[in-house]
């Protein structure tokens, strides 16, 4: 079986595909092809996992005034004209699409050449490019259960398959990372990571504070692509990173406080290793308003080890030390990484009912 995968934009979007591609070839696909945008975050992953790549034009749609928005639909079709190409000479039996704006002219090629598309939603309510596709889609599969006022032709096609993680999170080395590094033994590890592209507002909050931090913590930042500051190259105490690959693993192991964004796949990674954190979701003013609500959501249902914080203005308060420290009110998550990761069956949300590929 021949089988294409589609999705981009983000980390969020690419390491659930990539998890779900891991799965389908361990259980028997003898070939996959990868569709997605030329020089982007899921053409230098799938380049890492070697998994061949189809290039496909592709523009999203800007949430604020931008002329690029009139250019958007011809982008579109050219990326319609090139995946058909790619669509005709490739022939995959099924496809499989996790989302972001690169996932719709694949889509809608699959659609036109007959070949069955899946569509996967990590967030409570679909985004713009999955309820694009869900009337094509043969399957939606969802994170978590659909709201009574999904409309019935929607609900006659979706499953409930929980969220796809990455494929070796359950095998963490933290103390390999550690020894690594160079991080003294008992040293509480602060982990800031704001998405794939980073945050420039949030990565100026941890470095005008980072004394502050460093006297209670190891920093490991992880600020996006061109965002390192080579002034602090060589500070002790502060690790700085463009991107972690292989080593995002063990970063989330060896963690001792999460500082991040709230998406769906990060938050169910942290709910996996049961890690403490501190929220920073993206604004509605540059998202549909998804990582709000995933944050207000989590932190309401684990009060004792996550809290939110909202961006306002031009400033983002970073936690007190303390809020990390053994004597904080969170508690460790030992306890709770031993439950969830030990002898874990596979790269799914806790949470969820298992992944069915």
């Amino acid at each position: 079986m021949k089988l294409a995968i589609t999705g981009g934009g983000s980390a969020g979007h690419v390491v659930p595909a990539l998890s779900v591609a891991a799965q389908l070839a361990a259980q028997g696909a003898n070939e996959i092809v990868f569709f997605g945008r030329h020089g982007s975050i899921e053409h230098e992953y799938a380049e890492k996992a070697n998994i061949r790549f189809r290039s496909v034009p592709s523009a999203g749609l800007k949430r604020y005034g931008s002329w690029s928005n009139l250019r958007m639909p011809f982008t579109v079709l050219r990326g319609v004209g090139a995946a058909w190409r790619a669509m005709r000479n490739e022939r995959p039996d099924a496809v499989f699409s996790k989302g972001g704006y690169v996932t719709v002219p694949v889509g809608i090629t699959a659609w036109l050449c007959r070949v069955p598309v899946v569509i996967h939603e990590s967030d409570h309510s679909l985004g713009l490019a999955n309820r694009i596709l869900a009337r094509m889609a043969a399957r939606v599969c969802l994170s978590t259960p659909p709201a009574a006022s999904t409309p019935r032709w929607l609900a006659r096609k979706t499953a409930v398959t929980g969220l796809p993680l990455r494929h070796d999170l359950a095998h963490g080395n933290p103390e390999k990372l550690r020894s690594t590094l160079g991080i003294k033994p008992g040293t509480e590890v602060l982990l800031i990571f704001c998405g794939s592209s980073g945050s420039a507002r949030i990565n100026d909050a941890v470095r005008s504070q980072l004394n502050q931090l460093r006297r209670r913590f190891a920093v490991l930042h992880v600020c996006g692509q061109g965002n390192l500051d080579p002034s602090l190259d060589g500070t002790p105490g502060y690790w700085q990173f463009e991107y972690l690959h292989e080593q995002m693993t063990d970063a989330l192991w060896l963690a001792d406080l999460v500082i991040g964004r709230a998406g769906a796949t990060t938050l169910a990674e942290l709910e996996v290793l049961g890690k403490r954190a501190v929220l920073i979701p993206l604004p509605a003013s540059v998202s549909r308003g998804d990582q709000l609500v995933n944050a207000e959501a989590f932190a309401r249902h684990h009060a004792g080890r996550c809290h939110d914080i909202f961006e306002k203005d031009a400033s983002v308060p970073l936690p007190a030390p303390e809020v990390g420290s053994h004597g904080s009110s969170f508690p460790h998550p030992c306890s709770a990484r031993r439950r969830s990761c030990s002898g874990a069956p596979g790269p799914t949300r806790s949470s969820s009912t298992r992944h069915r590929p």
